[in-house]
């Protein structure tokens, strides 16, 4: 089922991860030089994925060439309606995908190499403007048509710019909804976005748990990170009162409060606060690193409201707080709590599922990695996955 969705040969795929984190094992000191090229020579991928600055180049003049397109494009439709407008850019947009699709992936293995983004992109914004009629759409067609074409791309191509689009245009289309219905609906926006995305996170843990995949451990994190934020984001005071007074037409005095300030003003300083909870409860640098993010937004938060009047001041107090949060979790983690300290063991990803024991035992054979100086290292550790745990 999964190998008919992804565009990649999943086989490739997989060496080109295991590759990938081998390479931080050895950079952590976690495997030998002899290790590391026995891991290279099993694990040597097919798959074209050059160097950010390659990818960045190929991107930029694949773009130029297939803008070419437009001129031409351009003439034919000037003196056309819009019907036949339309069918011209869903044919061409059509047409680049299965190019890029079967040239550039099937044929040559490329991934990630920047030319693929390209003409993904540039297919994509074809099939869009293919599809709508700009004349008799309303908005909630827009974002849906939006969010199925990235929504495609996210999970056909492994895309994360698509999977990050795919996800903010799900929050545009659920507020959109509740704006366009009104009145009470309008009042449930915060606690509509905190609920459905409270749910998108654990249907992603759950999802997350029942494929076992490690290939999709990058697609989680993003999943899981924005959903974590968009949760705290739609609880914070200053981001409901805004809105309230911007798109409802909320009429506040100086100095009043919107309703039910107070839950608001909990929610911005709870959220942040369950978010370390569950961190080093769960063991997931996740949550830790997210909370740390929230915490610097519920202090701005609060100085915009309740400043000092002494810039220098609140700074001053802000910065004390967050110096005083991370040397108390520092401390709390200065001895090995479950498996979990404070010590960077491996050159890691955000909560990214380390592949140590597919590589020891799929590659090393009975070659063994020596024993670390602490027991508890490297023995029986929990290392949180995208908001998931996982063991090795």
């Amino acid at each position: 089922m999964i190998k008919s969705l992804i565009a990649f040969n999943l086989t490739e795929l997989k060496k080109k991860k295991i590759l990938s984190e081998a390479k931080n094992l050895y950079a952590s000191n976690v495997l030998s030089e002899e290790q590391w090229q026995k891991i290279k020579e099993t694990y040597s991928s097919k798959l074209y994925s050059p160097s950010i600055f390659i990818r960045i180049l190929f991107f930029i003049l694949t773009i130029i060439g297939l803008s070419t397109i437009s001129a031409p494009i351009g003439l034919i439709i000037n003196s056309l309606d819009i019907h036949n407008f339309q069918l011209i850019f869903l044919v061409t947009g059509v047409a680049i995908m299965v190019i890029t699709e079967l040239v550039l992936i099937k044929a040559n293995g490329h991934y990630l190499s920047g030319i693929t983004e390209a003409g993904i992109y540039i297919g994509l914004t074809f099939i869009y403007f293919g599809v709508l009629n700009f004349d008799n759409n309303t908005i909630i067609l827009y974002l849906v048509v939006g969010f199925l074409l990235t929504l495609f791309a996210a999970i056909r191509y492994l895309n994360m710019l698509a999977l990050v689009a795919t996800i903010i245009f799900f929050g545009w289309i659920l507020f959109q909804l509740l704006y366009d219905l009104g009145g009470i609906f309008e009042s449930l926006i915060p606690f509509s976005f905190m609920i459905s995305f409270g749910l998108v996170y654990f249907s992603s843990v759950k999802l997350e748990k029942k494929l076992s995949n490690f290939i999709f451990n990058d697609q989680f994190i993003i999943i899981q990170t924005l959903s974590l934020l968009t949760i705290y984001i739609a609880g914070n005071y200053f981001v409901v009162r805004e809105l309230s007074i911007e798109l409802m037409g909320l009429n506040l005095s100086e100095g009043e409060n919107i309703p039910f300030a107070f839950l608001f003003y909990g929610f911005t300083v709870l959220i942040p606060l369950g978010y370390i909870f569950w961190g080093i409860k769960n063991k997931s640098l996740l949550f830790l690193r997210t909370s740390l993010l929230t915490i610097i937004l519920s202090v701005i938060t609060f100085k915009y409201y309740f400043s000092l009047g002494q810039p220098v001041v609140t700074v001053t107090i802000a910065g004390f707080i967050l110096i005083t949060i991370s040397l108390l979790i520092f401390n709390y983690l200065k001895k090995n709590r479950n498996g979990f300290t404070r010590e960077k063991l491996l050159d890691d990803k955000w909560g990214s599922k380390n592949l140590t024991g597919i590589i020891a035992s799929q590659t090393l054979g009975g070659n063994q990695i020596g024993e670390p100086e602490d027991p508890t290292i490297f023995k029986e550790g929990h290392f949180g996955g995208g908001g998931a745990g996982s063991s090795w």
